[in-house]
């Protein structure tokens, strides 16, 4: 464990982690400890990317709405022109 510390695989609090574990007899032996460190990072990574495209996720429909409301006050302030012509030419079709 303290290669790994030293080589940079494994960061200060997995390290402590880990150690707390081991001394608690949680492994039963060095290929368990290397198997959970592993299990561990790939667990961080997988967390990490999932947090990110949640994160993209969500600026993609913060920018959505805001080009939505961007369009609404754009029809508002335009006036209520074309829409009376729409409807007439409308009910004029189903007649």
């Amino acid at each position: 464990m303290c290669k790994y510390r030293m080589s940079k695989k494994i960061d200060k609090n997995m390290y402590h982690n880990m150690y707390m574990k081991v001394k608690g007899n949680v492994f039963k032996n060095k290929h368990v400890l290397m198997e959970s460190i592993h299990n561990t990072k790939v667990e961080k990574t997988r967390e990490k990317t999932l947090l990110d495209q949640f994160e993209a996720r969500r600026t993609k429909n913060k920018a959505s709405r805001e080009r939505k409301f961007a369009r609404r006050e754009e029809r508002l302030a335009k006036g209520p022109g074309e829409r009376p012509v729409q409807l007439a030419v409308a009910a004029a079709a189903t007649t």
